[in-house]
């Protein structure tokens, strides 16, 4: 075969293989046409018969008819192995031809390699995920099958008990109450932590008009201290001049739970009398400390004075607290340097 016969067999199998494939891409989008149809109904009837969300939808942050219907019984295996996908996930791109496992989960190096090994690829975008595959047949069960295979690859970490925190998860769970008391407990905190961050940004944002240049211990704490949640902010202020370094405080990613850390020691007996008001102590081996509590009520009053009676019961280290070491910290003192 000479070269003009070898260029137009090549040419031959390159149009084959993109007719397949626009074949298949087709048959794709026909398939996603007609789960969306079904989606939209289903998630209409729900709306009108039950508004609630479910344990496991609350976790999710979606109703389970808000994902693709195919989906359903791969959300139960994914939780079962402690993962929560965004309700994005299925269909993608210009014509349906690929799969998405989208969602905020963490996937190591060796599972990576594992899941690229069966063509699965990794994309990333601030945090959020997505685990991506294209079928070779435009049927659901050959679908269903690669999901089972890319699920089969992820670790096991015991079924899913942290609420999903893709924004979209995080905007289901502002508008839509759960069944169960202790749901409703945690929604009334995510509510809180988000206005408490609304206001936050607002002040910093008139802090930084009026007034961009930071005092002496704002240099020390790495930020102005209108940066610091409400609830925590005298708390932190307070040990600041006891002598202690703090790093991080208020909501945690749980937003059930508040904290402090920093680059501080507590004697046993602190340590013992702060556990007797429930309050719990964690160290690392080199001594950075997190003080972390889970308060009763989704009030930013009565949070605070929790924080208060706490920082009451350290001692006053009678030393000058150093500065904050986080690169968030160092970025502050460099960027206001020259207003300083």
């Amino acid at each position: 075969m000479d070269k003009q016969e070898t260029e137009t067999t090549f040419y031959s199998m390159k149009i084959l293989i993109n007719f397949e494939n626009q074949k298949i891409w087709e048959k794709l989008s026909s398939l996603k046409n007609s789960f969306d149809k079904e989606r939209k109904k289903a998630l209409k009837e729900r709306l009108i018969r039950k508004a609630y969300a479910t344990d496991l939808e609350y976790l999710l942050g979606a109703f389970i008819q808000m994902y693709e219907p195919y989906l359903e019984e791969i959300i139960y295996k994914l939780f079962e192995k402690g993962y929560a996908i965004d309700s994005s996930s299925g269909f993608g791109g210009k014509y349906s031809e690929f799969q998405a496992m989208n969602g905020n989960f963490s996937i190591d190096y060796v599972t990576k390699n594992k899941l690229e090994n069966i063509g699965i690829k990794l994309r990333e975008y601030s945090g959020f995920k997505s685990l991506i595959f294209w079928p070779n047949k435009a049927t659901i069960e050959d679908i269903k099958t690669e999901w089972t295979k890319m699920i089969d690859v992820l670790p096991d970490k015991g079924i899913l008990s942290t609420p999903s925190m893709s924004a979209s998860a995080i905007s289901f769970r502002r508008k839509y109450t759960p069944e169960r008391p202790y749901l409703q407990k945690q929604r009334l905190f995510e509510r809180l932590k988000y206005s408490t961050q609304r206001k936050i940004d607002t002040d910093i944002k008139k802090r930084k008009v009026k007034n961009p240049h930071p005092d002496k211990t704002e240099f020390i704490l790495g930020l102005f201290v209108e940066e610091l949640e409400p609830q925590v902010r005298q708390a932190i202020l307070t040990l600041h001049k006891k002598g202690y370094s703090t790093d991080e405080s208020g909501f945690m990613y749980n937003s059930s739970d508040q904290m402090i850390e920093g680059d501080f020691q507590l004697e046993e007996k602190n340590v013992k009398k702060l556990e007797s008001i429930g309050v719990i102590i964690e160290t690392n081996p080199s001594g950075y400390t997190r003080i972390l509590f889970s308060p009763e009520e989704a009030n930013i009053s009565k949070i605070k004075r929790k924080w208060n009676e706490i920082v009451s019961l350290l001692p006053d280290k009678n030393q000058s607290a150093s500065p904050s070491m986080t690169r968030k910290a160092r970025d502050f003192r460099s960027n206001y340097q020259s207003l300083k």
